[in-house]
């Protein structure tokens, strides 16, 4: 297995685990303390599990290599697994913000959380700032989709966990409405995660590529021997990485095996120098001549 894909696989395995571990976890005290807040931020680790399972199962399908259905590969179905992470954040933070409405207008009137509760949304803040920190490092260092997605999800998870704290703390001290409201904004900025994944897995389904890519290719293809020009550079987003299409001018009293041999050395030199493509195909034209 390449090292990068064993990263992408460990990382994802210690979020699996960590998530149940602090679902259940949050899940007990909350009940155990009556903590809206936290009760709320354990159906977010809930959420987590299911999200990263999700995350898990496209990223193993998208190493299936090319068939007759999917002459590409399978990669983007991280991009698919992107989007339901997306979906899944969208919906946990509009079920935390009804969940800490109803805690408000409960006629019981709100109960001062247990001492409990604190600790727990300290530990859950602590871990996953942890768990961010991996997974941002290894998503960048493998540009995997799913990686980075679950990045913010755990980013969402700090801020969440910080604001559980800080609203149980103050239920705690004579405001026990304070409980549910940090629900309620756990869950709006949850919501609020929802959109980057969202707009950039789309892109990547909708073949949007960053511009500075195909500006680099032509440098690049410009500066090999013999090419006399750059006609035209198409890319295409495949999961995390990126096929291309180039065409090249050359010298039109080249022989056909000539070309060929200059047609290759030119998707040598992107390959080589464009880690992040995972394919090259060049095309070479008769340079215009005067």
């Amino acid at each position: 297995m390449p090292i990068g894909t064993l990263a992408i696989v460990s990382v994802q395995l210690i979020a699996l685990l960590t998530n149940i571990g602090l679902a259940l976890l949050k899940f007990t005290v909350g009940a155990l303390a009556n903590s809206r807040a936290l009760t709320a931020d354990a159906f977010n680790s809930a959420g987590d599990v299911v999200a990263t399972f999700v995350a898990w199962m496209a990223f193993r399908y998208g190493l299936k290599p090319p068939d007759e259905d999917h002459h590409y590969g399978h990669q983007n179905a991280e991009v698919l697994a992107g989007l339901v992470l997306a979906g899944m954040l969208a919906a946990t933070g509009v079920f935390i913000c009804i969940d800490g409405v109803l805690g408000i207008v409960d006629r019981k009137g709100p109960e001062t959380p247990g001492l409990l509760a604190i600790w727990a949304a300290g530990i859950t803040a602590v871990v996953k700032l942890v768990l961010y920190r991996i997974s941002m490092r290894e998503g960048l260092k493998t540009n995997s989709p799913t990686l980075l997605a679950s990045a913010r999800d755990h980013r969402a998870d700090v801020v969440s966990g910080l604001v559980a704290l800080v609203g149980i703390w103050i239920a705690r001290n004579g405001y026990p409405e304070f409980d549910a409201i940090a629900g309620i904004l756990i869950g709006l900025y949850i919501f609020y995660l929802s959109f980057e994944p969202l707009r950039s897995n789309t892109d990547i389904l909708m073949n949007a590529a960053p511009p500075e890519l195909a500006d680099r290719a032509r440098r690049i293809a410009a500066g090999v021997d013999d090419i006399r020009g750059v006609n035209q550079v198409r890319v295409q987003p495949i999961g995390g990485r990126y096929r291309m299409d180039i065409s090249v001018a050359v010298d039109g009293e080249l022989t056909v095996h000539a070309a060929h041999i200059l047609a290759h050395a030119t998707e040598d030199e992107l390959c080589v120098k464009m880690p992040e493509i995972i394919e090259v195909h060049v095309h070479v034209e008769p340079a215009a001549t005067t």
